[in-house]
């Protein structure tokens, strides 16, 4: 990755995915994985209260705007240069 915007669109479009998933999982009222087997066994976080489930949402909702920023200040080059990501100038 050589461009500084083709690396802050993608790295954008992750954090959106992980902020639509936070949001997802912060408004959910069951736990989606109780009950659930895969190949016999119970899959991981099949025991996790819905409080639980909420929390996980909140906290993936809260940082993927806080990661984007992060990657925006390394995509402007604020936090100094990065090899193999040419900045994007203003």
């Amino acid at each position: 990755m050589t461009d500084g915007r083709i690396f802050l669109a993608l790295s954008g479009l992750m954090c959106l995915g992980v902020f639509l998933n936070g949001v997802r999982f912060a408004r959910m009222t069951r736990n989606p994985w109780a009950g659930m087997k895969l190949f016999g066994q119970d899959v991981q976080g099949s025991d996790l209260s819905v409080e639980r489930v909420r929390l996980l949402g909140w906290l993936q909702a809260i940082a993927a705007p806080l990661i984007f920023v992060f990657f925006a200040a390394l995509a402007f080059g604020l936090l100094g240069p990065v090899e193999g990501i040419e900045t994007i100038q203003l």
